[in-house]
């Protein structure tokens, strides 16, 4: 998508995840898969027309549902490496979550319970995905590796303020390599790094224990 066209980037934004819109994900967090699937929803939606490509020797690569597209893009565990024989490809990766302790036991800080007495627990999860740009020749994977990393990076505010990610930011692109599984296709990874918040409460489903009978203890 051009980033010339704030009206329809909006329209574009919201209309990830099929019928949900970006505030409507925050409650399904953190969950990876959901992650994935909106990175590999997004960048299908940013090729779906050739408005949207910024790079004019791209624009041939329009993705459409099917084997027939001119580009796939797909999670890489949906990846079938006959399909990428034939055509450019980006491919979605989760890497490696890792949580980060905001205090002790996971406890708010601040007041320690609501006033029901319910205790609220906060941690936050670090993670990152990597999008594979798969070219014919190494000049392809890297003129789709920028694409990528453009609408990553000049989007990823929107993306971020929507979903109420703590951090986002396109981290690297990689060197370009040639792929083992395939005879003439080169590859170049982008890596996108995000953080967000769990938050949770628990409450009690029955009453607090008030007093401890003698007799228990000594029969347990």
């Amino acid at each position: 998508m051009s980033t010339d066209a704030s009206s329809s980037s909006e329209l574009h934004l919201t209309q990830l995840l099929g019928g949900f819109t970006l505030s409507s994900i925050c409650a399904l967090l953190p969950r990876p898969i959901l992650m994935t699937g909106l990175f590999r929803d997004w960048m299908t939606r940013h090729f779906a027309s050739a408005d949207y490509i910024e790079d004019a020797s791209l624009r041939r690569l329009v993705w459409q549902p099917g084997e027939q597209t001119a580009i796939l893009i797909e999670a890489i565990h949906r990846w079938r490496p006959a399909l990428t024989e034939l055509r450019p490809a980006v491919l979605v990766k989760r890497n490696a979550y890792s949580n980060v302790r905001l205090g002790i036991g996971d406890r708010r800080q601040g007041p320690p319970a609501d006033k029901y007495g319910d205790p609220h627990y906060t941690t936050f999860w670090v993670g990152s995905h990597t999008l594979f740009c798969l070219g014919g020749t190494g000049a392809e994977a890297e003129l789709l590796s920028t694409e990528v990393q453009r609408e990553l990076t000049e989007f990823g505010p929107v993306v971020s303020r929507s979903i109420n990610l703590m951090r986002y930011q396109v981290m690297e692109i990689g060197q370009v390599q040639q792929v083992e599984e395939a005879t003439q296709n080169y590859v170049v990874p982008v890596s996108v790094g995000y953080a967000y918040e769990q938050r949770w409460v628990i409450r009690q489903q029955a009453p607090r224990l008030k007093r401890v009978s003698l007799s228990m203890l000594l029969e347990c």
